[in-house]
């Protein structure tokens, strides 16, 4: 004997669910709790003329002025060192401008966004968080459409591209140092970010292609 109707069937009704939930997200970090205490945070620098946001290389340094004792406990600022868009491959922190960490969304809880640019920004005299390289943090990020992710293998160079914000293997752009390398992907479904430099706004790209690499 057979039963003529399911009891328990389910309907996905359209829009109310997605039928593939695998995806990235640019610029959130894999929660690892061997990693996560090595966040830390800074004053997005006065002299940045875009907004801040998760995925993007950042370069450290001092702030021009710093509190006198007791309210200096560490080596850096007490709100943290003054964070800027890097503008060159990792040489040494001490140089302006070298590329010394990744800013990230997690516990961003400060940064602002609007129906019109609904991706969470920080501007200048705001704070961010970051993950230093050689933290081992995993950190997704847009990958370039024309780079094939199965050609990636230990030790292949990568570049991050300021103009377009994604990873590519092609030349051109700031090299990531050798240590990075690739954990994993997905083609056609992560969330990346598409900056408009003329409007200010900053949109996701709900169907785009991402890479995870472990700084």
């Amino acid at each position: 004997m057979t039963i003529s109707v399911n009891p328990i069937q389910t309907t996905n009704a359209a829009g109310t669910f997605s039928t593939s939930l695998d995806g990235l997200m640019q610029g959130m970090t894999m929660d690892d709790p061997a990693i996560r205490n090595q966040l830390t945070g800074g004053v997005v620098a006065a002299t940045e003329t875009l907004p801040m946001f998760g995925g993007v290389p950042i370069s450290e340094q001092f702030p021009s002025t710093t509190p006198v004792p007791p309210l200096v406990t560490t080596i850096e600022h007490a709100l943290g060192l003054q964070i800027s868009r890097a503008i060159g491959p990792l040489v040494s922190p001490a140089i302006a401008g070298s590329m010394s960490g990744i800013c990230v969304f997690n516990q961003a809880h400060n940064m602002i966004n609007t129906p019109q640019s609904p991706v969470p920004v920080a501007e200048p005299g705001m704070t961010c968080h970051y993950y230093r390289f050689g933290s081992r943090a995993r950190i997704a990020f847009a990958m370039d459409p024309a780079s094939n992710p199965a050609t990636l293998f230990p030790g292949v160079l990568l570049n991050w591209v300021a103009a377009s914000g994604w990873i590519s293997l092609a030349a051109g752009g700031i090299a990531l140092p050798a240590t990075v390398r690739m954990v994993g992907y997905n083609i056609g479904n992560s969330m990346t970010v598409a900056f408009n430099a003329t409007t200010g706004f900053a949109t996701w790209v709900r169907n785009g292609n991402a890479i995870l690499l472990e700084i």
